[in-house]
């Protein structure tokens, strides 16, 4: 790792699968053609190293939050901090010394990141940076609250949810600050909070490399999901209610679900609707491998109860696959009515019959099928993305941005 390029520090979630490790591998990618060396930095949670943070009990024995060094995003230099009292959740990411000497060794300070809150050093600090958000902080986290005890619930509304509603708004009127939501519906929910217009829109662009269609590979009535469908987020159970009504109208449909660690999390709710042999649960998968079940299905569908964009949804319209969604947010920028798919509302009955009048109309679903390979190609290709970073970071750090090499 060379000390001769400048150092952008992300801060960011730790890194496993899903959406904002997604995202946070594209900046580091669009750094790394920049001659900038990206360092990451996150709060490592309480209930996977304990040993890192000092929760209550703990403060007398005389404790001290720790950190640990490790190889992410490649070769990348990667830090796991942990805090002082971990059960209040705004210390998770307060600028303790630990935070303080990682963002010393840094000239670039940028946050990629589910909520805005993993920016909120910078802010304390008064520093600039570039924040990338997926959602609102509430938003992303309400049906995890919902599954909190009692105690927890109560220590949650009366401590932790109003300073971190604080701390979510210096984060987005910080003026040093500038902030790039990952959809439309991201970037009015911020501004509602913030009440300023953000700066940017930057969708995640689609390796298209990798990403695109392969129409013998289509299997008629396939559907599928990608995402931690143990996530009660993700709204499960919706689409398995609406495979059953397929299967019930003597539809051929089998679903395949990929993206869970966990794959057993479902079996209780396929066994109970009858529906194990039709539905198929895959692991996260590599991009190769995830592009290859993406070529094979006929629809995409999304049963979530919000998103910030559904980064698995884009990368499935750019195999030629339409998409079915619940009104969530995010997939309403792209899933436009009978385009490129088609939004229902959080009901099984209404999402079968939009599953069914796709599928069983074909010279529909290949029109929707080449709309939606096109959305992709004007509104989430990586040159899209590249330039509105581009201009993004040029503006907090003009002297750190090379000049375009213009090529011909």
């Amino acid at each position: 790792m060379s000390r001769s390029r400048r150092r952008a520090l992300i801060t960011t979630i730790e890194p496993v699968d899903g959406g904002v490790p997604t995202m946070t591998r594209c900046i580091s990618g669009l750094l790394e053609e920049m001659g900038i060396e990206p360092v990451f930095a996150w709060y490592a949670p309480w209930s996977q190293h304990r040993h890192l943070s000092v929760p209550l009990p703990a403060v007398p024995l005389g404790r001290r939050p720790g950190s640990t060094i490790q190889a992410a995003y490649g070769n990348h230099e990667g830090h796991g901090l942990g805090c002082w009292l971990p059960e209040l959740e705004f210390t998770h990411y307060l600028p303790r010394r630990g935070w303080r000497e990682l963002i010393a060794s840094c000239s670039l300070h940028l946050s990629v990141t589910g909520n805005p809150l993993c920016a909120t050093p910078y802010a304390r600090l008064g520093l600039p940076f570039l924040a990338w958000v997926a959602t609102p902080w509430e938003a992303d986290r309400a049906n995890r609250v919902a599954g909190f005890s009692g105690p927890r619930r109560l220590l949650d509304r009366h401590c932790n949810a109003p300073v971190l509603r604080r701390l979510e708004r210096s984060v987005l009127r910080a003026p040093q600050g500038r902030v790039m939501a990952l959809s439309g519906y991201t970037a009015r929910a911020l501004e509602a909070i913030a009440g300023r217009p953000m700066d940017a829109v930057l969708v995640m662009p689609v390796n298209t490399a990798i990403f695109h269609p392969d129409p013998a590979a289509t299997v008629p009535w396939r559907l599928g999901f990608t995402g931690r469908f143990g996530d009660p987020r993700k709204n499960i159970n919706l689409l398995l209610a609406a495979v059953r009504q397929l299967l019930d109208q003597g539809r051929p449909v089998e679903l395949h679900l990929a993206g869970e660690r966990d794959r057993d999390v479902v079996v209780p709710l396929l066994e109970a609707l009858g529906i194990t042999a039709n539905v198929h649960c895959h692991p996260p998968l590599a991009a190769p491998q995830l592009a290859a079940l993406l070529q094979s299905l006929d629809l995409f569908v999304i049963p979530s109860h919000q998103e910030g964009l559904c980064i698995a949804a884009l990368e499935a319209m750019a195999c030629g696959v339409p998409v079915v969604s619940s009104r969530c947010g995010g997939p309403e920028d792209f899933v436009l009515e009978d385009q490129t798919g088609a939004l229902v509302d959080s009901d099984p009955t209404a999402m079968a019959a939009a599953i069914s009048a796709i599928a069983a109309d074909r010279p529909r679903r290949q029109r929707m099928a080449a709309a939606a390979l096109a959305w992709v190609e004007r509104h989430a290709s990586p040159p899209v993305a590249r330039e509105v970073f581009r201009r993004q970071l040029t503006s907090l750090w003009p002297e750190s941005v090379p000049t375009p090499v213009e090529v011909g």
